[in-house]
């Protein structure tokens, strides 16, 4: 074998403050893409980001000098920042503190971003909370 190869695919989400509808879409195509460019500076490898108006989700490839709390608080940081700085919304923004993470296995990343992609035909049907109460009993039989 040469060389290491050590990472782990993470698809991981977290909400708005109070679960507040505040990123219209407009605000999210250009707060996804410029999180996608500071992400890749800052070296988190952000395969994926999209959301809904009151969440988002995102899958990144973590590297073993990584830590999964360390990225998702620089991309919370980042985002908010950003949207804060270029006064974006008409209110303060902020994110909720807790997050939700899970393994992805390198054979279903097609999927996993796929999924990510359809969020808002996904959440046209179902809530935040419905979402992840389905996150929790697919793992709960792993």
């Amino acid at each position: 074998m040469t060389g290491t190869k050590s990472f782990i695919y993470v698809h991981a989400l977290w909400a708005v403050k109070d679960n507040q509808p505040l990123l219209s879409l407009p605000v999210r195509k250009v707060l996804f893409v410029h999180t996608q460019q500071e992400a890749n500076a800052k070296g988190i490898q952000l395969v994926t980001i999209n959301g809904v108006a009151d969440h988002i989700h995102c899958l990144f490839k973590m590297m073993p000098v990584q830590n999964l709390s360390g990225i998702i608080k620089q991309l919370k940081e980042m985002t908010a920042f950003w949207l804060n700085e270029n006064k974006l919304l008409l209110q303060p923004f902020e994110w909720n503190e807790h997050y939700a993470a899970y393994s992805v296995s390198p054979t279903t990343i097609d999927k996993a971003s796929d999924y990510i992609l359809k969020q808002e035909q996904f959440h046209a049907g179902k809530t935040l909370e419905q979402e992840l109460e389905a996150f929790d009993k697919m793992n709960a039989h792993l």
